[in-house]
């Protein structure tokens, strides 16, 4: 475990509702290649913060890498109708060119 992912970790202890920790957590997860965890915590985030679209995208991506395209994209979907709700073009492509892979045969 990182420096990092435990000082996260300590300081979501303290404050478990800090939605943001917790998205840096799942980066923090995602930079050693933790993508289960990353996982989770994305999934709490969206939990806790059922628009945030970075979120969605995030873990819409993390499911792309763990293979599982199936709920890739559900989470793509979410992203791109968050995106366009909000006005966010940039991740509304990202998000419309990352569907693309979850074609599922």
């Amino acid at each position: 475990m990182t420096d990092k992912i435990s000082e996260l970790k300590i300081k979501l202890e303290s404050n478990p509702n800090q939605v943001f920790h917790r998205y840096s957590l799942g980066q923090a997860y995602l930079d050693i290649a933790e993508l289960s965890s990353a996982c989770e915590e994305f999934e709490k985030c969206l939990i806790a913060k059922p628009d945030w679209m970075m979120a969605a995208l995030s873990l819409g991506k993390t499911y792309l890498q763990v293979g599982d395209k199936a709920l890739a994209k559900v989470k793509l979907e979410l992203t791109l109708k968050l995106a366009t709700e909000q006005n966010h073009d940039d991740p509304a492509s990202e998000a419309t060119e990352l569907l693309k892979e979850c074609n599922i045969s």
